[in-house]
């Protein structure tokens, strides 16, 4: 048993501990990244749950946010955890060392999937608590014990997007050793999940705007599709014994099996997952080359594209983008008819804010450092001026942004019916965020690397580099839609835009400057870290 709880105890902190600075590892990382996780949760659950809640008591359709927000727990613990399941369950790069241990392997996978299931387990807690707090402030049904039968349905309905993860990280870390293109599949069938994910939050922001004609769709789905939700609300609000004994069971009983399953069988699926195919059917032919500058290039993009934590993490902006610009077209219409409402509200500094949202999204250059890993040493020793290397890490996010930008900018401007100088003054806006964004991200990265992860996933999505390069450009966001709030009567949109502009070129200067001076010297110093 002591074993298995130092398992539990190692396996737990390496989803968490994963940021550091330098060579030390911070005692605080594990609960600054837990208390993210948490905060996260708390919000969404705040946000969706308020803007649900009123609407839903006047329809007499309360019970039904119990519903939704169950849904959202398991939605947000299986996006949070996907990654988690491939790399650290299935793709760990220490799996020979612990099966070396004189440990068995079912204790192995065990340890491995109870951590995944208790990183899980904060943001199930922390949509479901917030939910029965504001049900209970709009006069639910269930009275006092409410929230300690969430709190305790929380443990059970928390397998569900565990149990979900092992098997989609199987099938990803399966996919990955069996097919000669691995990465494009994988990448291909996460953004198939993300486009999933998309549409069903599409779908519950359309409900909440139309709750009187969505209640009877939602329990009709419900109903059918999504009996555990439904479960819970009836066990919840109306304290039916046999109802939450029926979730509990339905969430337990196949959990357990997967898991005995896979952990009986554990250390014959590691192994089968880690052999590849290889090709036979090699030519000979001329060596083609190319610039220093087209090799750097490629080489980003080979990795980014050949490693699919890194697209799905780092392309949600990009998906976003595009998406929007969609989405106003096909709404065009009430857009009008809500300026007009509004008074001829002006919303192109309000775009800019979220154009600027979605841009902070794309960080790719705020693990690019930290991805090269053990083979830095290689771009240290290469004839390649420092500048150079960082330049096209700089130019390859600039690239993969621009397409994405020009198609939302464009849609954008037309749905919402823009005058010209709006047209150029968000253009030039956007571009400036992006030039911004992408030296600042790889000037972070040169400060905060984590070259010793155990997998791709902890660079990408826990270490503190990506974590900074992202949520701090999102101060920026902010200070936009506060500048709109307040200033938009004085200095009017194209004045509003001219002064994103300045601030905007002014950011992106001094990080551009900054990297230019600073960043060959932290670079040397890498290997030192």
């Amino acid at each position: 048993m002591a074993k298995f709880l130092a398992l539990l105890k190692l396996n737990f902190r390496s989803l968490l501990s994963a940021m550091r600075v330098g060579r030390k590892k911070r005692s605080f990382s594990g609960m600054g990244a837990l208390a993210l996780l948490a905060g996260l949760s708390l919000y969404i659950s705040g946000v969706y749950s308020a803007m649900l809640a009123g609407q839903l008591a006047a329809v007499g359709a309360l019970p039904l946010l119990l519903v939704l927000m169950s849904l959202v727990s398991v939605m947000l613990g299986f996006f949070f955890s996907l990654f988690a399941a491939q790399g650290v369950v299935f793709g760990a790069k220490d799996n020979d060392l612990m099966l070396s241990l004189p440990v068995s392997s079912f204790a192995l996978m065990l340890s491995r999937t109870l951590a995944l299931y208790l990183e899980n387990l904060v943001s199930t807690v922390f949509v479901l608590l917030p939910a029965g707090v504001i049900y209970l402030w709009y006069g639910g049904p269930g009275g006092w014990t409410v929230l300690p039968l969430l709190l305790l349905c929380a443990l059970f309905l928390n397998l569900l997007p565990t149990l979900l993860s092992l098997i989609v990280g199987f099938v990803l870390a399966w996919l990955s050793g069996r097919f000669p293109r691995k990465a494009l599949a994988s990448t291909l069938f996460q953004l198939l999940l993300l486009a999933l994910i998309l549409v069903g939050s599409f779908w519950l922001s359309s409900s909440i705007n139309n709750v009187e004609t969505a209640v009877p769709a939602i329990l009709s789905f419900f109903q059918s599709w999504g009996r555990p939700f439904l479960m819970l609300a009836d066990g919840v609000s109306d304290g039916d014994l046999f109802q939450l004994l029926a979730l509990w069971a339905l969430c337990l009983i196949p959990f357990l099996v997967v898991v005995w399953l896979m952990a009986w069988q554990y250390k014959a699926i590691i192994t089968r997952l880690s052999v590849h195919r290889t090709r036979s059917d090699y030519k000979l032919g001329r060596l083609s080359s190319s610039s220093q500058r087209g090799a750097l290039l490629r080489k980003e993009a080979r990795r980014w594209f050949g490693t699919p934590v890194y697209v799905f993490n780092t392309g949600i902006g990009l998906l976003l983008l595009p998406g929007a610009g969609v989405a106003a077209l096909i709404y065009r219409e009430s857009i009008a008819q809500f300026t007009e409402m509004a008074g001829g509200l002006t919303l192109a500094p309000l775009l800019m804010a979220g154009i600027a949202f979605c841009l902070s999204t794309v960080a790719i250059t705020g693990s690019s450092i930290s991805l090269e890993g053990k083979q830095l040493w290689l771009l240290q020793c290469a004839p390649v001026p420092v500048t150079t290397i960082l330049g096209m890490k700089v130019a390859f996010q600039l690239l993969v942004i621009l397409p994405c930008l020009a198609a939302g900018w464009l849609m954008l401007c037309l749905a919402f019916a823009l005058t010209p100088a709006e047209w150029v003054l968000l253009l030039i806006d956007s571009l400036l965020f992006a030039l911004m964004c992408a030296p600042f991200g790889l000037w972070i990265n040169l400060h905060f690397p984590k070259l010793d992860a155990v997998n791709d996933a902890v660079v990408v999505k826990q270490s503190a580099s990506a974590m900074l390069s992202t949520f701090l450009p999102m101060v920026l966001v902010l200070l936009f839609f506060l500048l709109w709030l307040f200033f938009l009567e004085p200095f009017g949109s194209v004045g509003l835009l001219l002064v994103y502009a300045v601030i905007l070129a002014a950011a992106a200067f001094f990080f551009f400057r900054v990297l230019l001076h600073r960043g060959p010297e932290l670079f040397r110093m890498l290997s030192e870290k």
